[in-house]
């Protein structure tokens, strides 16, 4: 096998991508970069390492449509956009549908693309509903269409091959009949018509194998918005309203009710590059996410308990971002947790203050992520020196997250930390933060 002793991690990340995000293995990356598997771990730490960074570039090349459209071209845009990625990338439907944490990395995407569905006419609460229906749509349909297109070998003609969708038409028609008003659909033009002459059949279609599956399904998502809209504008039956239109609402209001607590421990935060972005992020979105520094606000230790525990009380998600320092936290951090987790009101049996609450943790990592693994240096993953914040979270009732990661803090570029930046954004204002497993 030739040497290739100057490939970086973006080369792998290509690799991985040019077989597919769903087919590759450390192995094949491996072979088409002309090293050995144990080179790999000079960049990447693990598969699951290099699929994030995997889903992190298809995120960060993605396209959206431009601002300025009304909510529902937005929407139907929107999903084309959506479609072409997918083709791009054989098997990402399959990774965002089966793998429950994979499209963390795209929140940033889907936190722009909520901000022009509002600017487009859609109320905050429902452009998040809509998008959820619009990607669930998208992602079913392409798959479909995928399994459509494949090729199989024939069950009736031995050593001949059909596509999927021959199989499917001819299953039909055995069992239904060529009859295209059988068990049919309405077409996205008559979704309120009594007119049953013009319905668009479930006997599969060649339209199918592109975006013909799709289109109908998304005019029934905006017919439905359409209507929700109509009635917004005031009271419905009973008296109820939803609110003020997007055109009255403020930046802060458009965003996530949930209150979030970022405390920063960072003992230098005007010399750090990563820590410093993030929390400058984190302030800039206002409303109900408030960012305290803590080494600022106590640089002789001296912690007031009292003004932390109601700071606490009044968060629904509790954020501790911090530099991991030998493999732990910075000593401020760990003061703060023996002073302020109290026995009786943090943990113990009448100690339920914090029960329900999600509890994240940013930690930015100054190593590359290949230290981190049963390879590297460092033997374990970043998540198993995380393990003494999560059984914390275990003690005192907390839900714990997926962990926000920066990693390869001493060596990231400008843009990177840009981009890591508005992931910390778009993460802090998701309604619902993923959670990890308890052996994740």
């Amino acid at each position: 096998m030739q040497h290739n002793a100057g490939f970086t991690r973006d080369d792998v990340v290509t690799a991985a991508l040019e077989i597919g995000v769903d087919r590759f293995t450390m192995g094949k990356v491996a072979r088409r970069l002309g090293v050995s598997t144990a080179d790999l771990g000079r960049t990447v730490s693990s598969r699951d390492d290099l699929l994030v960074a995997c889903l992190e570039r298809v995120s960060a090349d993605a396209t959206l449509p431009p601002t300025g459209l009304s909510w529902q071209d937005y929407l139907r845009r929107l999903s084309d956009s959506l479609w072409d990625v997918l083709d791009a990338h054989p098997g990402l439907d399959h990774t965002l549908i089966n793998l429950a944490w994979a499209y963390v990395p795209f929140m940033s995407v889907a936190k722009r693309a909520h901000n022009a569905l509002v600017s487009g006419g859609l109320r905050s609460e429902d452009a998040y509903l809509a998008l959820n229906y619009t990607l669930s749509t998208v992602l079913t349909a392409h798959q479909q269409a995928v399994a459509m297109a494949e090729t199989v070998e024939s069950d009736r003609q031995p050593g001949r091959s059909e596509r999927g969708i021959d199989v499917a038409t001819r299953m039909w028609d055995e069992r239904f009949g060529d009859s295209s008003a059988a068990l049919g659909m309405r077409g996205p033009n008559e979704l309120h018509s009594g007119d049953d002459t013009d319905r668009v059949p479930f006997r599969p279609k060649e339209s199918w194998l592109d975006r013909g599956a799709m289109a109908p399904k998304l005019e029934v998502i905006i017919g439905g918005f359409s209507s929700l809209s109509d009635v917004l504008s005031g009271a419905g039956s009973n008296g109820a309203s939803r609110g003020p239109s997007p055109a009255s609402q403020s930046n802060d209001t458009r965003e996530s009710s949930v209150n979030t607590l970022v405390l920063v421990f960072h003992p230098n935060i005007s010399e750090s590059r990563v820590n410093k972005a993030l929390g400058a992020a984190a302030e800039s979105l206002g409303g109900n996410i408030t960012v305290r520094y803590m080494y600022d606000i106590y640089p002789d230790f001296n912690i007031d308990v009292a003004t932390e525990q109601a700071a606490l009380l009044g968060a629904d998600r509790i954020v501790l971002q911090y530099p991991m320092y030998w493999l732990s936290c910075p000593p401020l951090l760990k003061k703060w947790l023996d002073d302020v987790l109290t026995f009786g009101w943090a943990y113990g049996s009448t100690g339920t203050a914090l029960h329900g609450k999600e509890l994240l943790v940013a930690v930015s990592v100054g190593g590359a992520g290949s230290a981190y693994g049963r390879e590297g240096a460092h033997i374990y993953t970043i998540h198993e020196f995380l393990r003494p914040m999560q059984g914390t979270s275990r003690v005192i009732g907390t839900k714990y997250a997926v962990p926000f990661l920066s990693v390869g803090a001493l060596e990231i570029t400008d843009e990177a930390i840009a981009r890591r930046a508005q992931d910390y954004a778009a993460v802090l204002q998701t309604p619902e933060l993923p959670l990890l497993d308890i052996f994740g």
